[in-house]
Parts: C-alpha cells; structure tokens; sequence
C-alpha cells in the first residue's frame, strides 16, 4: 500500500484509498483481539478447575470472572456474532452463576445426604472427598441447578439448626436425669 501511494505521488496519479485494506487490518485486529481474551480466559478457567474443593477461593475467581466479562463487553460489536465471542461470552456467564452456587455450597451445613441429593437432581455422580476439585463440581452443570442448589443450601441449614437444637435438648435432658 505504501510502495503505491509513493509511486502515485511521484508521477502524480490519484491515490486509491484502500477501504478493502484498511477494512482487513481492523477486522484481523479485532479477531486478534477475541482470540487473545479467549486464550486468557480459557487458561484461567482451565487453572481454576484443578483447584481443591478445600482451596477453592471463590471470591478472586468471582472478581476475575467478573473482570473478563466487563473485557468482553469493550469489544466492538461487529464481533458479537462470531461463535468464539458467543462462546466465551457463554463460559464466563456460566462460571460466574457456577462459582456463585459454589460458595452457596461451601456452606458448612452440607453434608454427604446433600451432596446425594445434588447429584440426583443434576443426573451426575461423583465422590465428594479431599480429591474433589473444581473441575468435579463445574460437571454438575451448576449453572443450569442455581435453584435447586439454593434448595437443598437452606434444607441443610435448617436441618443444622434442628440439630444443633436437638443435642441442646439432650444435654439438658442428661443434666436433669443425673
């Protein structure tokens, strides 16, 4: 483009303008830039999905997710119909419900009869242990069990309460026997 717009100056032709060219290198900067968001996201997402059941730090991946997706709405709109940006879209969507069911479960009510429980309603089996990482909950599909998770969280908390008041009632119950 450069060698052409000096040789119509120096024999003083015209100069074309280019659009096509002009319109290629905006486009293939924007998919760069789709691209390179995705990469980091993707990776990221990737990371945290290794990470412990225990290790989980809900709250910075909440941040970071919220980030990306705050990146994701600064891209150009001529970009929002391209699958890659639809699906990346998708996923940190997903992930921010997904994480929010999360810290709803790292809930210390939660016992193995709700962990069942969760997985009846989601059709998906896995063993709830010190191996359980991310990755085994995001399985669930918990974006898509946002209610039913709610659920079973405040079914478990009441059932805590009842047995928090239950034991109470057997310590004085023992007290007043002996």
């Amino acid at each position: 483009m450069h060698e052409l717009q000096e040789n119509a100056t120096l024999f003083e032709v015209n100069i074309p303008e280019f659009k096509q060219l002009k319109a290629s290198r905006r486009d293939v900067g924007l998919v760069k830039e789709v691209w390179d968001l995705n990469n980091i996201v993707m990776s990221s997402m990737s990371e945290w999905r290794k990470t412990l059941w225990n290790a989980i730090d809900v709250e910075n991946m909440e941040n970071d997710t919220k980030r990306f997706a705050k990146e994701i709405r600064t891209i150009d709109k001529e970009a929002r119909g391209w699958d890659v940006f639809v699906g990346l879209e998708t996923s940190v969507k997903n992930m921010i419900t997904a994480l929010r069911v999360v810290a709803e479960l790292q809930n210390p009510s939660i016992r193995d009869r709700h962990w069942h429980q969760l997985m009846n309603a989601t059709g998906v089996r896995f063993s709830m242990n010190e191996e359980t990482n991310l990755d085994d909950l995001l399985k669930l599909n918990l974006h898509d069990h946002e209610d039913t998770v709610r659920e079973i969280v405040d079914k478990s908390v009441k059932e805590m309460g009842m047995e928090k008041m239950l034991t109470e009632l057997e310590q004085v119950i023992y007290y007043v026997s002996v």
